[in-house]
C-alpha cells in the first residue's frame, strides 16, 4: 500500500494535502451539482517532482485509491518534452527576456498539464469518466495538478460548440459545462499558491463561479460578432435588458449576435446610426419592435436594426448566436436551435432536458402491453402539448382510469369520458392537480390529487406534484399498467417510471464468450481485459444474477491466472451484482 496507518503519508509532498483535496472535492460537488447531479465530480492531485530532493517519490496522487497508479505516469516527463519541442517550432519572440521566460514558463506547464491529461485519459479511456487538469501550482518541490473527473454520459447530453479557439489564438468556452469546468480549475490552481489552507481553499461560492462562468460563455459569443468593445459586456448587458420593462410591459423578442455583413443576415430595419449596447435603456426600447421574425442585430457592441436570419447556415461556422428574453429577468442563449444555457434572476444554469419522443414511444408498449400505434401518437400530441404549460401540468395514464376516477372522487372531478387532444390540455389543467386518462386518450377526472404511501424514491428538492406521483406509482404501478407525466413549473418533465433503456441481450452472451476466451488465451491482452470490465460495469443493471456469478468468476480466475502482467492494473474492479429492478421487459425483441 502507498498510505502507512495513522497520519503518515507515503506519497508526500506536502502536509495538508489530503484536507485541501477533500476542500477541493467538495466545493466541486457543490458547484456541478447545481448543473446536472448526474456529473458525480471528483477531484484528486497529481505531484510531479521537479527538484532533486532525496527520498521523495517522482509522482505522487492524493488520495491513493484514484484507480491510477503512479507508474502510470512515468513517461510524463518526455510526454511533456515532446509537446514542448511541438510548441517551440512555432514559437513566439519576445523582445524583452523576462516577457520570454515567462512566455517559456507558460508553455512549459502547459506541456506538462496536456501530457497528465493524455495519460488520464488514455488509461481510463474504458471508464465512465472524462478527465480534466488544471495548470500546475508549484508547492515545496512538486508541481501539482489538480485533475477533475465527471460523467462521460452526463457531458454527452449537453450541446456544445466545436471551436475552443478565437481567431486560432484566444481560448474561448465551447460549453456553459466546460466553462464551468474552466472557472472551477483556475481556482484550484489560485488556491494552490497557499497549500497550508486547511479547509475551505477555495473561498468563493459556487454561485459566484456560476456566474463567472456565464460571463465567460458570452465572450465567445461576442467574438463571433467581431467587435470586441463588446466583448465583456455582453452578459451583463442581457441580465440588465431582461429586468427592464417598457411602458409596465414585460420585454419578449430576442438578439441575433453575428457580424454586421453576416451571409445569412437580412436587415428588415436599418439604423442610420448604431446604438451602443451600453446604452441599455434605447436597447429596450427598440425591443420592443422585433416579433417572432425579425431580432435586433448586433456585434455585441453596437446594434444595427432589426433582421432575420435566411439561406442556409453553415453551424460549423459557429459565428451566429440568439439571444431569446423568455419573459421579465430570464433569456436564454442558443446556437442553431441548440440552446446553451438559461438565466433567470442574474442566475445561469443549463437547459433543462425537454421529453423524449423516442422513450416515449419505447416506455409507452413496455407498460400497456396491447397499446396500438395510434393509441400512442394520440397521447404523444396530449402529453407534448402538457410540456408546454407554464404552469406545470400532471397526466396519469392508467389502464383502470375509470375505476380510479370513481375511488378518487371525493379527491378530484369525475367526468363523462370524451377523448383528450392538445386544443383541450390547457383548459383541463387550468386546475391544480392531474389529468386521470387511459391508454386511449378518454379523459376520466381532472384536478386529482394522488394519493399513496411514503416511499425512499421521492426527491426532498423537487416539489409536491413530483413526489405525490412517485408515491402514488410505488403504490399502485405493480398492480396495474401506469404512467405519469410530471411537468413541473421550472420546466422539468418526468416520466414516471423512469425505465431504462432496452438493450439486445445477445450483446451480454456476445461479451461475456470474449470475456471467457481472455482466461482461455496464452497472453493477456489488457486492452481487451479493461474494455469488457468496463462494458459489464456500464450494463451492471441489466445482468441476471448468473451472469454476474459467471463474470466475477471469470474476473477471478485471470487475474490470478496473469498475475505478473496485471501487478499495474490501474482500474480495481468491484463484485457485480444483480438489479432486484431487472428484469426480462429490459431485453429487446431478438
Amino acid at each position: 500500500m502507498d498510505r502507512t496507518k495513522g497520519d503518515v503519508i507515503e506519497l508526500f509532498m506536502w502536509g495538508y494535502q489530503k484536507h485541501v483535496q477533500i476542500s477541493f472535492k467538495v466545493s466541486a460537488e457543490s458547484l456541478f451539482n447545481k448543473l446536472d447531479i448526474g456529473l458525480n465530480p471528483n477531484v484528486f492531485f497529481i505531484g510531479v517532482l521537479i527538484e532533486d530532493r532525496n527520498n521523495r517519490h517522482p509522482i505522487c496522487i492524493e488520495p491513493d485509491d484514484t484507480g491510477f497508479h503512479v507508474s502510470s505516469f512515468s513517461d510524463v516527463d518526455q510526454l511533456a518534452s515532446e509537446l514542448i519541442k511541438v510548441d517551440s517550432e512555432s514559437k513566439i519572440i519576445h523582445s524583452h527576456p523576462i516577457a520570454q521566460e515567462n512566455h517559456d514558463h507558460r508553455i512549459s506547464k502547459r506541456a506538462y498539464r496536456d501530457s497528465i491529461l493524455k495519460t488520464l485519459r488514455k488509461v481510463g479511456a474504458y471508464g465512465e469518466e472524462d478527465y480534466f487538469v488544471a495548470f500546475p501550482t508549484y508547492v515545496e518541490g512538486y508541481l501539482v495538478f489538480t485533475a477533475l473527473s465527471l460523467n462521460k454520459n452526463v457531458l454527452s447530453k449537453y450541446y456544445a460548440l466545436t471551436k475552443d479557439k478565437w481567431n486560432e489564438k484566444y481560448c474561448i468556452s465551447r460549453s456553459f459545462i466546460e466553462s464551468c469546468i474552466n472557472t472551477f480549475l483556475g481556482e484550484c490552481t489560485q488556491a494552490l499558491k497557499d497549500p497550508n489552507y486547511e479547509s475551505g481553499a477555495i473561498s468563493r461560492k459556487p454561485d459566484e463561479l456560476l456566474r463567472d462562468s456565464a460571463r465567460n460563455l458570452m465572450y465567445t459569443v461576442s467574438t463571433s460578432g467581431g467587435n470586441l468593445d463588446g466583448l465583456h459586456d455582453l452578459y451583463d448587458a442581457c441580465n440588465e435588458i431582461a429586468s427592464m420593462k417598457y411602458e409596465g410591459a414585460e420585454g419578449l423578442g430576442g438578439l441575433i449576435i453575428t457580424p454586421y455583413d453576416h451571409k445569412n443576415l437580412k436587415m428588415t430595419l436599418q439604423l442610420k446610426e448604431p446604438i451602443k449596447m451600453r446604452n441599455r435603456r434605447k436597447v429596450r426600447k427598440f425591443l420592443e419592435l422585433t416579433d417572432s421574425d425579425s431580432y435586433i442585430v448586433s456585434d455585441s457592441a453596437l446594434i444595427y436594426g432589426l433582421g432575420k436570419l435566411t439561406g442556409k447556415y453553415n453551424p460549423k461556422d459557429e459565428n451566429i448566436f440568439v439571444v431569446d428574453f423568455k419573459s421579465h429577468f430570464k433569456w436564454e442563449l442558443s446556437h442553431d436551435e441548440n440552446p446553451m444555457m438559461v438565466v433567470e434572476y442574474g442566475f445561469p444554469t443549463l437547459p433543462k432536458e425537454k421529453i423524449s419522443r423516442e422513450k416515449f414511444y419505447s416506455d409507452l408498449p413496455r407498460l400497456f402491453k396491447d397499446i396500438k400505434k395510434k393509441q400512442i401518437d394520440d397521447l404523444w400530441e396530449v402529453t407534448l402539448e402538457a410540456t408546454k404549460q407554464k404552469h406545470g401540468a400532471m397526466l396519469i395514464i392508467s389502464l383502470q382510469a375509470e375505476v380510479e376516477a370513481e375511488r378518487l372522487g371525493n379527491q378530484c372531478f369525475p367526468l363523462e369520458p370524451f377523448k383528450l387532444n392538445e386544443k383541450l390540455v390547457a383548459q383541463t389543467t387550468s386546475i391544480d392537480g392531474g389529468v386521470l386518462m387511459d391508454e386511449k386518450a378518454n379523459c376520466h377526472a381532472i384536478g386529482v390529487i394522488l394519493d399513496g404511501i411514503a416511499t425512499l424514491k421521492g426527491d426532498s428538492s423537487r416539489g409536491s406534484r413530483y413526489n405525490s406521483a412517485v408515491r402514488y406509482y410505488e403504490h399502485f404501478g405493480s398492480e396495474v399498467p401506469l404512467m405519469i407525466v410530471v411537468v413541473s413549473e421550472d420546466g422539468m418533465i418526468n416520466l414516471i417510471p423512469d425505465l431504462k433503456p432496452q438493450i439486445r441481450h445477445s450483446d451480454i452472451t456476445e461479451a461475456i464468450d470474449n470475456f471467457r476466451k481472455i482466461l482461455e488465451s496464452e497472453n493477456i491482452n489488457k486492452k481487451y481485459f479493461n474494455r469488457g470490465m468496463n462494458f459489464f460495469k456500464s450494463v451492471n443493471f441489466y445482468l441476471t444474477e448468473e451472469e454476474c456469478k459467471t463474470i466475477n468468476s471469470l474476473r477471478h480466475q485471470i487475474e490470478e491466472k496473469f498475475a505478473d502482467d496485471l501487478v499495474w492494473v490501474r482500474i480495481v474492479y468491484e463484485e457485480l451484482k444483480p438489479n432486484p429492478d431487472m428484469d426480462k421487459s429490459y431485453y429487446k425483441d431478438e
